[in-house]
């Protein structure tokens, strides 16, 4: 028979005790048995899937190499909880040589040419959301500018207010000045001091 992978999960204990994951097998079983696969299984208890830092489901891709067909799950949900993380993880199937398919989410079937017309149609909306997302971001950051927001860190000051001058820390430390000098020399505390020296490069003794 031909190998096929099911992966099951629950988020919660009490998912898991209230039988998501055996529901999950039975559905899963009913599929590969219609389709003549052979079903090894890797369940998750109490996993979130917005980690896919899972035990199961890693131990599931490090599997791959034994060259199952396909990945077979119940919903989608199960598998992944956003989108960008989905196509991810399809394109890595994908490039394995793996299948994927979910039997209660019609049309999501990566054997099928339909099923890989709606992959591809699912990567263009992920592509769109993220340049709006990013063309937002730089417009929103454009118009902060333009009303003289600054960004990066706040200058440093000195104990009385006054900015402390980069370069003059620079030259002072050139001089031969420690970093507790400096800061005497320049009126506030050696934190600051310690921050230029280091972004600079400079011995901090």
């Amino acid at each position: 028979m031909t190998l096929a992978f099911g992966y099951v999960r629950a988020s919660t204990l009490e998912e898991v005790k209230q039988g998501s994951n055996e529901r999950q097998k039975a559905e899963i079983l009913k599929y590969a048995k219609a389709k003549g696969y052979d079903i090894e299984f890797f369940e998750d208890k109490a996993k979130s899937g917005k980690n896919t830092q899972r035990p199961e489901f890693e131990r599931m891709l490090n599997a791959l190499g034994n060259q199952p067909k396909v990945v077979i799950v119940a919903k989608i949900d199960r598998f992944a909880r956003s989108l960008s993380d989905l196509l991810r993880m399809l394109e890595y199937l994908d490039q394995k040589g793996v299948g994927f398919i979910s039997v209660n989410d019609p049309g999501i079937d990566t054997t099928t040419p339909n099923g890989r017309l709606l992959l591809q149609i699912l990567g263009a909306f992920a592509e769109f959301e993220r340049n709006m997302i990013n063309s937002r971001t730089r417009a929103g950051r454009e118009q902060a500018l333009n009303r003289g927001v600054k960004f990066g860190r706040p200058p440093l000051k000195t104990r009385n207010g006054s900015f402390i001058d980069g370069r003059k820390v620079i030259e002072l430390k050139k001089r031969g000045l420690s970093a507790r000098a400096i800061a005497k020399s320049l009126g506030c505390s050696i934190t600051p001091v310690l921050r230029i020296l280091r972004e600079n490069r400079l011995p901090i003794g």
